[in-house]
């Protein structure tokens, strides 16, 4: 299978691994509309050539499909272009793993669902974090019964700000912070419950965002989801650098039997069963690019497919519109 790779603006290199133990022909890598230097594609090109990657660099993307035909496309590019390039590559029967949020807004949203529709490609959104061991686990034990029924559930994401791109500063090329960061906990909590989203309520701020222009840096979204279950998520940018990484990932799951919590990269299960609160050993790891593969090459059903991937777009998208209505 042949691999290439659209942008250079996200989390592409989540899918090195895989196209490494699968034998994927990785040929080519180009910027999306902004243009090689304002995505750092030469210097991106630099990163994979040290992986062990030896792509061929275009200058246009839409060139790139057609002149190298491959089967997959990893759709990297700056956040607002994510639905133009994936939909460019799902018409031309390309299957695509695409940077989160699969798109700026929900008519574009529409055109990509639209487009997923028609093809026979497959599309799986980049929701790495819910790979990692803690929330592998954590959903064993949900789906094993552990906790019983989900009632409540809340999630916290944290990042450091750092240098960002001009682009995060503008609303015009940056969706903002719910669907950039705080879509990772809306996922998970879809995932978890195995429950849909009937409402939200949110808001967000760009108060002391480091002379970022436009850039929300603060954000909350409560939720309503189907079977009565509540979900609340924040984000914010200010984790300190200090900090020992870069991201604080963390879920409460509050369930008719017992309570799981993520932290700081550990599990813990509080229940009676368990006879109290106790760590839970860990699960190795998962890869995201092997699963959506497995779904390509055997028929395996992808995690984080295209039905699930729109469906958590969808309601980060409505609480980012939500919060700008109140602005």
């Amino acid at each position: 299978m042949k691999a290439v790779q659209i942008g250079t603006a996200g989390h592409a290199f989540y899918a090195y691994k895989a196209i490494k133990n699968y034998g994927l022909d990785f040929a080519a890598l180009s910027c999306g509309s902004a243009g090689i230097a304002a995505e750092g594609t030469e210097a991106a090109l630099e990163v994979v050539k040290k992986r062990g990657f030896a792509p061929k660099l275009y200058d246009n993307y839409i060139t790139m499909l057609d002149e190298e035909r491959p089967d997959i496309a990893i759709v990297n590019p700056q956040f607002t272009e994510n639905a133009d390039v994936a939909i460019a590559a799902l018409e031309r029967g390309i299957h695509v793993f695409c940077e989160k949020p699969l798109a700026p807004d929900l008519a574009s949203l529409d055109r990509l669902d639209a487009a997923c529709k028609a093809s026979k490609a497959r599309l799986a959104a980049m929701f790495g974090i819910r790979y990692e061991a803690p929330f592998v686990t954590a959903k064993r034990l949900v789906d094993a019964g552990e906790i019983g029924e989900i009632r409540l559930m809340d999630s916290r994401k944290s990042y450091k700000l750092g240098k960002r791109p001009a682009f995060y500063s503008s609303r015009k090329t940056y969706c903002g912070i719910l669907p950039w960061v705080a879509i990772h906990g809306i996922d998970w909590m879809r995932w978890f419950s195995g429950e849909h989203y009937t409402k939200v309520y949110a808001a967000h701020s760009s108060r002391e965002n480091g002379g970022n222009g436009d850039m929300d840096i603060t954000s909350f979204a409560t939720y309503e989801m189907t079977n009565g279950v509540l979900a609340t998520i924040t984000a914010d940018m200010f984790r300190p650098a200090s900090a020992p990484s870069h991201g604080d990932d963390r879920v409460r799951l509050v369930g008719t039997k017992g309570i799981l919590e993520i932290t700081d990269g550990a599990l813990t299960l509080l229940s009676d069963a368990a006879g109290g609160k106790v760590n839970v050993p860990l699960d190795p790891p998962k890869d995201i690019f092997a699963d959506f593969l497995e779904e390509l090459l055997h028929g395996v059903p992808c995690d984080c497919g295209a039905e699930a991937s729109i469906e958590s777009t969808r309601w980060a998208l409505l609480a980012r519109d939500f919060a700008e209505r109140a602005e």
